[in-house]
């Protein structure tokens, strides 16, 4: 399920960025554009939550911030669940 849910999410950022050059639904094309916009301003948001994760998992965190970008939530629902407890 996982790996389907990120092709579906692969498949909407190649068209995010073809709707660029080419809009692919007419008048209605800015309706990509626009989620597109708040998925990585809500991914983004996810790297800033997540740095400390993302450098402790990956050798170059440039290629984990990319797939957080990515696949957002695909990718950092791992880490949710595994955050240490604070003490009282």
């Amino acid at each position: 399920m996982t790996m389907l849910l990120k092709i579906v999410q692969l498949s909407f950022w190649i068209a995010f960025i073809i709707n660029f050059v080419f809009p692919l639904l007419g008048e209605n094309s800015q309706w990509i554009t626009w989620i597109g916009i708040g998925l990585l301003v809500a991914h983004g948001l996810e790297c800033i939550v997540f740095r400390k994760d993302i450098h402790r998992e990956y050798k170059n965190p440039l290629e984990g911030y990319l797939v957080v970008l990515l696949f957002g939530v695909l990718r950092t629902g791992e880490w949710i669940g595994k955050k240490p407890s604070q003490p009282s």
